[in-house]
């Protein structure tokens, strides 16, 4: 007969958001009992506690209880003083687990803890988590783990238990990860947002064109995932198409001159793409490009378009 496996170490939550919650229903299922959750609001962490099953429940730090596993899911700029206030408790640290699911911010934040022989890091599930979202939220997903050599080691472990995949972020790297994951996710956001504010301007409703971009977008996303940019790229970047790029052009300058900066750099980077995909001659993509410079050039002092574009 096998021994049984070793139970869970028990966690304590500081912060009942979505990532804390989302984070504290993962950790449950796993087989981690919860010792109590700490919130901005009693209310918040009443909440999250009842969920969870917590025995504890408050808004003051001093009483978070003593457990070896504590997950710091709060604001960026408020991890460097919550480290610092449990720092300050009376109580011991060492060998403790601490963790924040901050992206950008690094595992030195939690220096006042480190300092008492914690074991400190940054523990990024790269996904982004609405609020009520459960413990399936993070099925898969990898977590950017960054911090000191052993703090690394008890993150990527717990990423593993959790059935997720740890990405061992070197601190100096941490910058252009966070960076991906905004790219990715953010950034899509205010790209669709673009998208719906051009519809709008042709009398097309928020609600209409989430309905018809979805199938277009859904389709694009499966399609980069399923093979790469280079192969997954259409439309009159790829094609070289001046005729259309001039026609985009001359509708934004018309309608919605404030994106036109946007749309020329994101057609760049398509250049880019095409190029890398074999699909766009030098000779065209250089045409391409002095159009696009063109077109993002600032509107001539007479009220014409740059370059002369008609």
């Amino acid at each position: 007969m096998e021994d049984a496996a070793p139970p869970r170490p028990a966690f304590a939550l500081v912060g009942a958001g979505a990532v804390g919650r989302a984070l504290g229903l993962r950790l449950a299922a796993a087989g981690h009992a919860v010792a109590g959750v700490v919130s901005r609001t009693r209310a918040s962490a009443s909440a999250l506690a009842d969920v969870l099953g917590a025995p504890v429940a408050s808004d003051r730090l001093a009483d978070l209880p003593a457990a070896p596993l504590v997950a710091l899911c709060v604001p960026d700029g408020e991890i460097a003083g919550v480290a610092r206030a449990l720092a300050g408790l009376d109580r011991a640290w060492g060998g403790a687990v601490v963790l924040h699911t901050s992206g950008a911010t690094p595992a030195s934040a939690l220096g006042s803890l480190a300092a008492e022989g914690a074991r400190t890091l940054s523990f990024h599930p790269l996904q982004t988590v609405p609020g009520g979202a459960g413990a399936a939220v993070f099925d898969g997903v990898t977590v950017g783990v960054e911090g000191g050599a052993e703090g690394v080691a008890a993150g990527a472990a717990l990423a593993e238990a959790l059935g997720m995949r740890p990405l061992v972020v070197p601190t100096a790297a941490k910058p252009l990860y966070h960076l991906a994951a905004a790219t990715a996710s953010n950034l899509v956001v205010a790209l669709l947002a673009v998208a719906q504010e051009v519809l709008a301007s042709i009398d097309v409703g928020r609600d209409d064109a989430a309905a018809m971009l979805a199938p277009l977008v859904r389709g694009t996303v499966e399609n980069v995932l399923a093979s790469s940019p280079e192969a997954s790229l259409t439309g009159p970047v790829a094609r070289g198409d001046l005729e259309t790029l001039e026609a985009h052009g001359r509708a934004l300058r018309t309608r919605l001159p404030h994106l036109v900066p946007a749309y020329a750099a994101l057609s760049v980077e398509a250049v880019r793409v095409a190029v890398r995909a074999g699909r766009l001659p030098a000779e065209r993509a250089e045409a391409v490009l002095a159009l696009l410079e063109q077109m993002a050039a600032p509107p001539r002092p007479d009220g014409a378009a740059p370059g002369g574009t008609p």
